[in-house]
């Protein structure tokens, strides 16, 4: 398809209401800038002098998210005698583990519309030494709250390592 043809079509309430795409897109832009972070962190914390160090980049960029983590966890465990400042890194680990959770809910679960009752549900398996499913509903305040879980572990891992606290997003004003 051409772009004109592309730029016609209308995927207005499709394949769920527009809001719920909305804030499902703001959970994987935060979730972005969070492993963004979390990579200048362990890079930071390894000791290269960039941000963006390309020996750095290199080591770390392929790793999984857990993986990085766990690296991001034993540098906080080696560096805080030193850097006392690192010393509730467990707390930040925990709360940015907690924030992937809930993140994987939301980007590993499809979502639809119940034809019969008009709400957005969500069906949820896990095989993991029992087989468990279940369908839930989903509201908008579900999503909205991923996204707060999301940018307060980003937040708090701001203030271990650079030591400054950022106020939360959406209490900024906006233009």
């Amino acid at each position: 398809m051409r772009n004109e043809e592309i730029a016609a079509l209308n995927f207005s309430g499709w394949p769920i209401p527009d809001d719920y795409l909305t804030e499902i897109g703001r959970i994987a832009v935060l979730w972005a800038s969070l492993e963004e972070f979390l990579n200048i962190c362990l890079g930071k914390l390894a000791g290269f002098a960039e941000p963006l160090d390309y020996r750095g980049f290199i080591l770390i960029t392929h790793s999984s998210f857990p993986q990085r983590l766990d690296s991001f966890g034993a540098l906080c465990e080696q560096l805080h005698p030193e850097h006392p400042h690192l010393a509730d890194y467990r707390k930040v680990v925990s709360e940015i583990k907690a924030a992937q959770a809930t993140r994987n809910k939301f980007m590993h679960h499809g979502m639809s519309r119940n034809p019969d009752s008009g709400l957005v549900v969500m069906a949820v398996g896990s095989a993991r030494g029992a087989l468990k499913t279940k369908v839930e509903v989903i509201s908008l305040e579900d999503i909205k709250r991923a996204s707060i879980q999301i940018d307060e572990a980003q937040r708090a891992l701001y203030k271990l390592v650079l030591r400054r606290d950022l106020p939360p997003a959406w209490s900024q004003s906006r233009a």
